[in-house]
């Protein structure tokens, strides 16, 4: 299966090293504007090779790790050549704009709006690590509006990874990270 990682930062590259641990058949594609930080997930193994946004329709899953405000222009552009079995999903702090920008979208119901409640003060690929997410919330929203399969696996990935799930609307789940 190939993983498509968009931002190999703490977040995504510690998605893909859990992705590799539960199952060396993942191959993972990283894409990220840093060019440093694909030469160093490469080097520590956190990706098995470099990619492009141009071959994002060779992908199986996607995760889209990169700040709220360039995901919330990229995810459309994301589903409209994503193939008809991928699913998608980000890791983005705040949920409604996303959801919003993709609400009309022919391919909705292969996007997942996750936000695992994980992380610590570094950054980068370097920062990534197997277990981040073990015993740690993953927050799905709007996840009635994604393909069941499609959202069954996540459950079941996500699950694998140490979450534990916790589904909420997307202005809803925004209200109680602003408290946060």
């Amino acid at each position: 299966m190939k993983v498509f990682v968009i931002g190999v930062g703490l977040i995504g590259g510690s998605m893909a090293l859990d992705l590799k641990r539960l199952d060396a058949r993942f191959q993972i594609h990283g894409i990220d504007n840093n060019e440093d930080h694909l030469d160093t997930a490469l080097e520590l193994g956190v990706i098995d090779r470099k990619d492009s946004l141009d071959n994002i329709a060779k992908a199986d899953r996607i995760i889209l790790s990169i700040p709220v405000k360039a995901s919330v222009l990229l995810l459309p552009q994301l589903l409209d050549n994503i193939k008809e079995d991928a699913l998608l999903w980000d890791v983005g702090s705040t949920k409604e704009k996303l959801c919003l920008s993709i609400a009309s979208h022919p391919k909705r119901n292969q996007y997942l709006a996750a936000h695992p409640i994980a992380g610590k003060e570094f950054s980068g690929p370097k920062a990534a690590h197997e277990g981040l997410f073990e015993g740690k919330p993953q927050i799905l929203c709007e996840s009635k509006k994604t393909r069941p399969d499609l959202l069954n696996w996540a459950k079941t990935t996500f699950r694998a990874m140490g979450m534990y799930l916790r589904f909420m609307e997307a202005a809803e789940h925004d209200k109680h990270m602003a408290y946060v």
